[in-house]
């Protein structure tokens, strides 16, 4: 009889490690489960800020690029020469005693 009680002890023993293993694996499934979920969360989430991150950096090279033509534009609006040719071209305007001709456009 006392090693049936000794038996039993070991039984009763080896049913409450099996539970607390259970709970063990359960909870750290969990936080697997958890912790996966937050990856591919946080992966998402990256991808978009990256594509956003491209998009912001196309339009500052296309603003630094505009902006070094006005740059330009501005150091030759400053030359009276460059002002000469441009009233010629754009508004047909001529010296004294320098005649104007006008070919027409061909159709």
């Amino acid at each position: 009889m006392h090693t049936d009680l000794a038996g039993n002890r070991i039984v009763v023993a080896d049913k409450g490690r099996r539970r607390r293993m259970r709970l063990l694996l359960f909870i750290l499934s969990a936080f697997l489960l958890w912790a996966v979920l937050t990856f591919f969360s946080q992966q998402d989430n990256l991808q978009g800020k990256n594509s956003r991150l491209a998009q912001m950096q196309k339009k500052l090279a296309e603003s630094v690029k505009q902006n070094k033509e006005l740059k330009l534009e501005v150091t030759r609006l400053n030359d009276p020469e460059y002002i000469e040719q441009r009233a010629r071209k754009d508004f047909h305007m001529i010296r004294p005693g320098e005649t104007l001709f006008v070919t027409p456009k061909s159709e």
